[in-house]
């Protein structure tokens, strides 16, 4: 079993079977203790890459349709992405090591507040590291 297909077994929800997570192929499987976010499908077209949490992703704000979680293992390596602005509204864990290159397969937790079962994809407002 691989590292991406062992992080989708832990993912808080089950991850629907049309997608299975994986490590960009761009990025290779290298940390750099960052959670990289790109305007466009499969890794293409980074609008930016933080090492911190976000509160506002700014330009990036529901504009995104790819990210790539390539933290450094450890503590806190995980992040949760929000739907709304200060860690507020709906949430989906993203584990270490894990890219989604194709946000519309993915939606967030049931029952974590406004935005809940929406699509990721050009949703996601904010971000905060943790142990999932």
């Amino acid at each position: 079993m691989t590292g991406a297909a062992l992080a989708l077994t832990t993912l808080p929800v089950a991850a629907h079977a049309s997608e299975a997570p994986s490590v960009p192929a761009s990025r290779g499987a290298a940390a750099d203790g960052k959670l990289h976010v790109y305007l466009d499908y499969n890794y293409v077209g980074e609008c930016a890459a933080w090492a911190g949490n976000s509160a506002n992703w700014g330009t990036c704000r529901n504009k995104v349709s790819s990210l790539s979680n390539t933290g450094y293992p450890g503590s806190l390596d995980d992040v949760w992405v929000y739907y709304g602005p200060n860690y507020t509204g709906a949430r989906r864990g993203v584990h270490n090591g894990v890219g989604l290159a194709n946000l519309t397969q993915w939606t967030f937790d049931p029952n974590t507040g406004s935005g809940s079962g929406q699509q990721l994809n050009d949703n996601i407002a904010s971000h905060k590291w943790t142990n999932l």
